[in-house]
């Protein structure tokens, strides 16, 4: 950090601003703080995640610095997940792995976080670790009688579904929570009907769904020439926002889905019609196919204070909702 550049001024903890002062960080992001301490974790979150391409060990001190000394709990374990998302993409999946367990220690994974772990290992299909995250992030709703669930919104009825899918896939019976979520599934509120509805607003075309690559798979995507190589670590996210803004606002009433994939997943699928994975239309092929009774899709956009779709695990309004995406 230059001596001209401001100090986050408080209430950030003394020993941040003291490891914020001995890096070199962007201008853009210390005035990002001095403009807003109260989101400095979001803001150095954001920071490290833009650093990561061009500046990896930048990135990885300020995510180790996040790790120890944010003041939001929530904060530390994204930092922690995006560690591990690194250094799993250098080859170090060991150490990766270490930091994953650490959180999954019994009682310190978070509901943000958990929401987050419970997808991936659902997609690498390791149940039992994915049925632990779901019942982390769900335990305030499993705690209550289980006919509260017909009053949540789509997107928070998410992280049950998947519980109830991932205890299904297990052999476990079905509990009061299983079928009142899978019911509220499919219910008229549903994502199910709601797709229904978009397909009748957008004439002769199917639920409007867009696909994109998850966050731990976009390095093997440019490896494997899927992403451009110079693309930063949210341009492909945020090129899928804005593409979900622009269909949002060219056929209004339809509702629109996201879902994430994996190259392996679009290798698979475009392999098997003779298709080039590196085509955009193979992703946008392979998003056709899937129905909502996949439970894999996600209604869009997500409530603003809700985890964003790309699976940051950052509320959408920090993330890809942010006006800045543009």
């Amino acid at each position: 950090m230059t001596d001209s550049a401001p100090l986050p001024p408080s209430p950030l903890p003394p020993e941040l601003v003291g490891a914020l002062f001995e890096m070199d960080l962007p201008q853009r992001y210390l005035d990002d703080l001095a403009a807003a301490p109260d989101e400095a974790g979001e803001i150095l979150l954001n920071a490290a995640q833009g650093l990561g391409p061009t500046n990896p060990r930048t990135a990885r001190d300020l995510l180790e610095t996040l790790r120890e000394f944010a003041p939001n709990p929530d904060h530390r374990q994204y930092a922690t997940h995006m560690l591990a998302a690194s250094l799993r993409a250098e080859g170090r999946v060991d150490e990766a792995d270490h930091l994953i367990e650490g959180l999954m220690r019994p009682g310190v994974l978070g509901r943000a976080t958990a929401v987050v772990l419970a997808d991936e290992f659902a997609r690498e299909g390791d149940l039992d670790k994915a049925l632990y995250c779901y019942n982390v992030a769900c335990r305030a709703i499993l705690a209550q009688p289980a006919q509260i669930i017909s009053q949540l919104d789509p997107y928070g009825l998410l992280p049950l579904v998947g519980r109830a899918v991932a205890r299904e896939r297990l052999g476990l019976a079905p509990d009061a929570h299983d079928r009142a979520a899978l019911a509220a599934d499919g219910a008229p509120s549903s994502l199910e009907t709601a797709l229904d509805r978009a397909d009748d607003a957008v004439p002769g075309r199917g639920p409007v769904v867009h696909a994109a690559f998850a966050r731990d798979a976009l390095p093997e995507a440019r490896n494997l020439g899927l992403l451009s190589d110079d693309a930063d670590t949210d341009a492909h996210h945020h090129g899928v926002e804005r593409s979900l803004r622009a269909e949002s606002a060219e056929h209004t009433g339809a509702l629109m889905a996201t879902v994430l994939t994996t190259p392996e997943e679009l290798g698979a699928f475009a392999g098997a019609r003779g298709l080039d994975a590196a085509d955009g239309d193979a992703l946008r092929l392979w998003a056709g196919t899937l129905s909502p009774e996949s439970g894999r899709l996600a209604p869009w956009p997500p409530g603003r204070n809700h985890p964003c779709w790309c699976g940051s695990g950052r509320k959408y309004k920090k993330c890809c909702g942010s006006p800045a995406v543009r």
